[in-house]
């Protein structure tokens, strides 16, 4: 039997450790919890299916005070948007009863009361949305729209 060196004593009961990644902090998959911050300020928050990086910004601004379609909510150009990944936000009612989510999907042919739907524009970069007041419950509150894109 060999007897082994000090070197060799010393380095017997040593470990590696390997770091693996945990996911891309979007959807649930693990992530920086920096990924996955709503904030004013432009954050990164995934990665597109081209590699492109995702960035998500929270853009306060208010309702106006009668309904109306194709209204400006805020312009985006800035931002130089290549893709929009998502577009969605919230909003409480002038009352304070209730709690509506804005939605890019409006298919109800006399619309929902309360509804708001959002649309992105890429020839001038506008945020524009349809919006239908009930009776004032939704005049001048202040609306939450949450865009996710990647950039030109």
């Amino acid at each position: 039997m060999e007897k082994k060196t000090e070197e060799e004593k010393i380095m017997e009961n040593r470990y590696c450790l390997q770091m693996v990644s945990c996911g891309d902090g979007c959807c649930g998959n693990g992530g920086s919890a920096a990924e996955n911050v709503y904030s004013t300020e432009e954050t990164l928050c995934g990665k597109w299916i081209d590699g492109k990086p995702i960035y998500r910004k929270v853009i306060p601004g208010t309702l106006a005070n009668e309904s109306g379609n194709g209204i400006v909510f805020t312009n985006v150009s800035d931002l130089k948007i290549d893709k929009v990944v998502n577009l969605y936000g919230n909003l409480v009612d002038g009352v304070n009863n209730s709690q509506i989510m804005l939605q890019t999907s409006y298919n109800r042919t006399n619309g929902l009361f309360g509804a708001v739907n959002l649309f992105y524009q890429n020839n001038n970069g506008n945020i524009f949305y349809q919006f239908l007041n009930n009776d004032g419950f939704f005049s001048g509150v202040t609306a939450y729209v949450i865009i996710e894109y990647t950039k030109q």
